[in-house]
């Protein structure tokens, strides 16, 4: 192997990653020696989103500090900053051929594998068309010739996931006697020693892939529902549990002052959102409602195994509503100067027991758990709220520790997802506190 003793390397990704093994497979061509750094996938590390904040996803290659992400883009920088076995030809007119073959991978086959759901006969004829296409432009041992290029490189998918997957699945797509040259391609290519030395274990991602086909067939065989509104951060409690566990769902919008006669049915005590409707039976109010589905869907726990911590957990969601919540209320809400100055006083101490608590990145440690979920308003929606109010009650010069953890809760992938605009969020509170 090559030695780069005098230049750091590193490639950051995950394991069942195929676009990570692209690059793993580059660098062993080329005999670089790197570092691989693991990221959890679902929570990835503060470096990681720093050095690709644009998409915010594996992989991403760092070379003596400088960082490039997308697979293809890396792949194209590696074979141009290491010289030794070339992945791409030199003949201009074969690298165009190549690089195309290898955006047809990813805009054609990838593409229809991300819309196949349940054998949707659409996306599988889509597969089928572009297996096709493969096998016609399949001339040699590999897409490269006699040697592994790019195309190959690109297509590990095909030669190694795809298998497995459908497998799985049960369909028979990828076969020897339809696709006979680039069914052959697929045994040279994952038999290759280089390949081979870093393509992730077969038992290990079948375990992976069963386990999410498994929730993914789970969630559509049940019928989940979330009645809310996009400005109330109760509703953004619930969409983020949901989003944390992977369950699809349908959002039914409620209308802000005029609820619909099928919440009231689903709710009649509180008359209010959110509420989750699963399979018919309905469940309402926040913290419950997270707590049953932490323990109706087993991944990616909320709460702790650990008895003495779920509790801590629960005491210290029940403050924040209990404590916090009722006073910022009362600060909203009141026109007495001397009593929101009082209501002010106590929301402060109830942020400086939250300051105190936090001893790790999330109150649930490494990993998001109820305790960041049920303060996702001072996270989110206390900014915009002081913004609009004038007031000047959580920054980071009074809770650093708080305000960090506001910064790292929101930017979670999950959680960014799932919460609503700030635009709208500040137009909305704008409009409430004028009239």
């Amino acid at each position: 192997m090559a030695s780069n003793q005098e230049e750091e390397v590193k490639l950051f990704g995950v394991v069942p990653s195929p676009f990570v093994t692209r690059v793993d497979i580059a660098l062993n061509l080329k005999g670089v020696q790197y570092k691989f750094v693991e990221e959890n996938l679902g929570n990835f590390s503060d470096t990681l989103i720093k050095y690709n904040p644009v998409h915010k996803k594996v992989p991403v290659l760092v070379h003596n500090g400088k960082p490039i992400s997308e697979s293809r883009v890396i792949l194209e920088y590696i074979d141009e900053t290491w010289k030794q076995n070339p992945i791409l030809p030199s003949d201009p007119y074969k690298r165009a051929l190549a690089r195309f073959w290898s955006n047809f991978i990813d805009d054609k086959f990838l593409s229809a594998v991300r819309k196949w759901k349940e054998n949707n006969e659409e996306s599988i004829e889509e597969m089928e068309v572009a297996f096709q296409f493969l096998e016609n432009e399949l001339k040699d041992k590999f897409f490269g010739g006699e040697e592994i290029g790019i195309v190959d490189i690109t297509a590990v998918f095909i030669a190694y996931w795809f298998p497995i997957i459908q497998e799985i699945i049960g369909l028979k797509l990828f076969t020897s006697e339809k696709f006979p040259k680039l069914y052959k391609w697929s045994q040279d290519f994952t038999n290759h020693q280089v390949v081979k030395e870093k393509l992730p274990n077969r038992e290990t991602l079948f375990a992976y892939f069963t386990a999410r086909m498994e929730t993914k067939m789970a969630s559509n065989q049940e019928e989940v529902k979330v009645f809310g509104m996009l400005a109330s951060p109760f509703v953004s409690r619930v969409e983020i549990a949901l989003g944390l566990k992977g369950i699809e769902y349908k959002y039914q919008e409620e209308e802000f002052g005029n609820l619909s006669d099928t919440l009231f049915k689903y709710n009649p005590v509180y008359k209010k959102v959110p509420v989750l409707v699963h399979n018919d039976k309905p469940i309402s109010e926040s913290l419950v409602i997270v707590e049953y589905i932490d323990e109706t869907w087993k991944q990616n726990p909320i709460l702790p195994s650990d008895p003495h911590k779920r509790a801590l957990a629960r005491f210290w969601s029940n403050f924040i509503d209990d404590k916090y919540m009722n006073a910022l209320g009362k600060v909203l809400y009141t026109h007495d100067e001397k009593e929101r100055e009082k209501c002010i006083e106590e929301s402060e101490v109830a942020l400086q027991f939250l300051e105190n608590e936090l001893k790790d990145k999330f109150f649930g440690g490494k990993e998001i758990g109820l305790v960041d979920i049920t303060a996702v308003f001072i996270a989110f929606w206390l900014p915009i709220v002081q913004e609009v109010m004038g007031l000047k009650l959580f920054n980071n010069e009074k809770f650093p520790k708080l305000y960090n953890w506001s910064q790292d809760f929101n930017n979670h992938p999950i959680v960014k997802e799932k919460l609503p605009s700030r635009e709208s969020l500040l137009a909305f509170y704008k409009a409430r506190f004028a009239s």
